[in-house]
């Protein structure tokens, strides 16, 4: 029999849907939340096969408990969070959910985009406050329809948004170390220098891991290159984007405005300067989450913790950076 361990962040329903979804023999599974302490989660470390993470994050002091477990399982995209060199030392591979949040992501960045297009945010309060139509002049909103979507990243969820804002008939470049000829030849889409689309697009949608190459990849050079009517989306990870520098560009209305679900620091601090701005709508990083998503997620990582288990190499690998 062997033991699954989950570190569970989500509550008591996310560890229902695993526990549920688990094969009928074979696996025993146990859980306990995320914040509970290292005294009760060591004995179960030290017992487990396989360990599942949600929010991928552990300490050092854990993995080292860890010493029989074959895999660490995130129920997450992002990996950023977990020590990659040290679970390599340790002999325990890291896998991610393998794209199972995808669907969730993209929905709410192409949310972001619209709530930011049509004024959503400003148009619900302008109804609830009883100042009907305004700010809305009808001159201050705009269509998707004719604008050129510019993704940084173009892996599963980018293309998933492209695709979804070609339906809205937007045009899609994009800029990604790895060409992504399904949308070239489905949807038309151009892969450009990041300079390139800097300069051209109107909306932007970041999708992209954090590790050493990413991190600050927007900044002030980058913010600068861009028109003043872009629009910038981030659903996946904060410091991919300079946070003091995007907030200057909004406060001067150097660009038109940002949807953002993920932050240099969370929950995000009261004191950050993009909570005072108007041209800004913010998402408290649950761009993956969706009910269906989470019996993906766990499907997935099911499947693969079967794979291992069978002595098949597991999928959707995290790798240390070189």
């Amino acid at each position: 029999m062997s033991k699954v361990f989950f570190i569970n962040g989500q509550g008591e329903a996310v560890a229902d849907i695993l526990k549920k979804m688990a094969p009928a023999e074979g696996f025993e599974i146990t859980w306990r939340p995320y914040r509970s302490g290292d005294d009760e989660k060591i004995p179960l470390l030290r017992e487990a096969d396989f360990l599942v993470l949600h929010p991928a994050e552990i300490s050092e002091v854990l993995l080292r408990e860890a010493k029989r477990v074959r895999l660490v399982q995130l129920l997450s995209a992002g990996y950023d969070a977990v020590d990659l060199r040290l679970t390599s030392e340790l002999g325990m591979p890291v896998a991610t959910n393998g794209g199972a949040n995808a669907w969730a992501v993209a929905e709410h960045a192409v949310a972001l985009v619209l709530a930011l297009y049509k004024r959503l945010i400003a148009a619900d309060r302008s109804v609830r406050e009883g100042r009907w139509r305004q700010p809305i002049t009808g001159f201050n909103t705009f269509e998707v329809a004719g604008k050129t979507l510019g993704l940084i990243g173009a892996g599963n969820i980018g293309r998933k948004v492209a695709r979804r804002l070609t339906a809205f008939e937007a045009r899609t470049i994009y800029y990604d170390i790895v060409p992504a000829p399904d949308i070239e030849q489905e949807l038309g889409a151009r892969r450009v220098s990041l300079e390139e689309l800097l300069k051209e697009a109107d909306i932007m949608s970041i999708h992209l891991p954090l590790n050493r190459e990413t991190r600050g990849l927007i900044g002030r050079p980058q913010l600068a290159m861009m028109k003043p009517t872009t629009v910038i989306v981030n659903t996946s990870r904060g410091p991919v984007v300079d946070e003091e520098a995007l907030a200057e560009a909004l406060r001067e209305k150097r660009i038109a405005g940002a949807g953002l679900d993920v932050y240099h620091k969370e929950p995000i601090s009261p004191d950050n300067p993009l909570l005072q701005l108007e041209n800004v709508i913010l998402t408290p990083h649950t761009a993956g989450h969706a009910y269906e998503g989470w019996f993906r997620r766990a499907q997935f990582a099911w499947e693969n913790i079967q794979r291992v288990a069978a002595g098949q190499p597991p999928l959707s690998l995290a790798r240390p950076e070189e």
